[in-house]
């Protein structure tokens, strides 16, 4: 099976951005709930950290995506 990137390739740019930006969120605000000093900024970390996984991964991150896939769809004529 191969993937025609031309015709999916905005699509497909567009999730690995996606990926790779809730990634990087993630893997800093966890950096700093983990390794900072200051309780305060700890807390507000894990507020942050506890925030992005639930929406990037979650049914909310899921939802957007799939929207976004069917309108994308619908634009190249495929369904």
């Amino acid at each position: 099976m191969t993937v025609d990137f031309e015709r999916f390739g905005m699509l497909f740019w567009f999730f690995i951005g996606y990926v790779v930006f809730v990634a990087v969120l993630v893997a800093y605000s966890a950096h700093v709930a983990i390794s900072c000093n200051d309780a305060g900024k700890r807390a507000d970390a894990y507020k942050v950290l506890r925030l992005i996984w639930a929406t990037g991964t979650g049914a909310g991150g899921l939802t957007l995506l799939i929207i976004n896939t069917v309108i994308k769809l619908r634009e190249i004529g495929a369904i």
